[in-house]
């Protein structure tokens, strides 16, 4: 859709627009490129200064297209669902108008944005009766819109709602297919090695136990085990691959005590890796967050091992839980081999492993994707980065049960041995915490 000359009749213009909507759909453009061209040609037709448009994504609303002085800023911006303006428009499917933003509680994200907007207009993307996205238009003086203008907007997200439909159903086609050939792969290859050695060791203490040195036993043994964790550890994990074939992972988010789920994830670990060092912080009475008690252990001992396999013995491994704003946050410390800082986004990708990863432990590449699309479902959020010193940190957060106890001040570390069912430390600290 090429911009035009500017044109007086308004109702005119807004024909043509839709028309030229169908057209670039019909035509296979790219969507991003569709809501671009739509806003230009707003631009002509309206008295806006800037705008948007942001798609639903799970949980988050987008923003894929953006003209205006605040484009830049705007464009790529996330907002989780909540009761933010935005949100409220996908959700009510009704448009808003606001023709002074500081009277009506309207809160630009940017910083110029929130600096300069005076006139603010959303209109919702309405599919099937469901939300699936925004269309908004904003001006630096006051009163610049109209009902005519929300009349005008309306028709045009209408013309728009049939593409963007098509295009999210085509993407999650394409990503379900890319997953169940993933899934495929992973079950031809991933799990033939630990099958293998299960299966050859068991066999050979069978005809040769009684003729085997004590140690040999005991090795073939304890080879056994750490196969059979990996077996069932990769089982878990392509679980929850099969779950995103099918285009989301559903998980309840019940209140849960992430504290007890951490501390015996480390327990659990601390025997696995009897030559590294755990250390677990946790601020004590951590109110409960939303969640679902099987999927945060999952994804906890994923990360605890990532940083044992990737460290050297007799290292320390620090797992530390506290408080950032209304979220709990576990982040796990390492010294190994570290993350190269652009590689922090890839990390997460299915099959996704850096070179020096590869070069220095086996791997299927789908732990962190998992960890991903777990902490996700359950409202969190996952990341990665470079340890200051070296090593690496990942970590996550996940919401607190808002009617939940307040939190207490003191923060303590953890002091036990693995024998008494939670986490061997050296040191204990005494801290204050709370919500920042």
């Amino acid at each position: 859709m090429a911009k035009s000359e500017p044109v007086i009749d308004r109702s005119l213009a807004t024909a043509q627009l839709v028309l030229e909507i169908a057209t670039a759909a019909a035509g296979e453009a790219e969507l991003d490129e569709i809501l671009r061209a739509t806003l230009d040609r707003l631009r002509i037709v309206l008295p806006l200064t800037g705008g948007s448009i942001a798609l639903v994504e799970d949980d988050e609303l987008v923003i894929r297209a953006a003209v205006g002085p605040f484009a830049e800023e705007a464009l790529g911006q996330r907002a989780k669902r909540g009761t933010a303006r935005t949100w409220q428009v996908v959700e009510t499917g009704e448009p808003f108008m606001s023709r002074d933003i500081q009277a009506d509680g309207v809160r630009p994200r940017g910083v110029k944005a929130a600096a300069q907007m005076r006139s603010w207009l959303g209109v919702p993307i309405v599919r099937k009766g469901k939300g699936i996205g925004l269309l908004e238009i904003d001006s630096t003086m006051p009163d610049a819109f109209d009902e005519g203008d929300v009349e005008l907007v309306g028709t045009i997200v209408k013309a728009l709602a049939g593409p963007v439909d098509l295009a999210g159903r085509y993407a999650a086609e394409r990503r379900a297919g890319l997953l169940r050939d993933a899934f495929i792969g992973v079950i031809s290859h991933e799990l033939r090695t630990p099958i293998t050695t299960i299966y050859g060791l068991s066999k050979m203490l069978r005809q040769r136990d009684d003729r085997m040195p004590p140690e040999s036993r005991k090795e073939a043994i304890e080879d056994i085990e750490a196969e059979a964790d990996r077996l069932h550890r990769l089982a878990e994990d392509l679980l929850v691959l099969s779950r995103a074939e099918a285009g989301r992972v559903e998980v309840s988010r019940e209140p849960i005590l992430l504290s007890h789920i951490v501390r015996r994830a480390v327990a659990a670990e601390e025997l696995r890796w009897p030559d590294r060092h755990f250390l677990f912080e946790v601020m004590r009475g951590l109110p409960p967050v939303l969640g679902e008690d099987i999927y945060a252990e999952q994804v906890v001992r994923n990360l605890i091992t990532n940083a044992a396999k990737y460290s050297e013995p007799e290292t320390e491994i620090q797992v530390i839980l506290d408080v950032v704003d209304e979220d709990c946050r576990l982040r796990v410390l390492d010294r190994g081999i570290g993350i190269d800082g652009d590689d922090t986004e890839q990390l997460f990708e299915l099959f996704y492993r850096s070179p020096s990863a590869a070069r220095h432990a086996a791997g299927a590449g789908i732990g962190l994707f998992v960890c991903r699309q777990l902490i996700e479902a359950m409202g969190g959020r996952v990341w990665a980065k470079p340890r200051e010193g070296g090593g690496s940190e990942f970590g996550f957060t996940l919401p607190i049960d808002i009617e939940s106890d307040p939190i207490p001040s003191e923060v303590r570390t953890c002091e036990a041995s693995v024998d008494s069912g939670a986490c061997r430390t050296s040191i204990v600290r005494i801290g204050h915490g709370g919500r920042k």
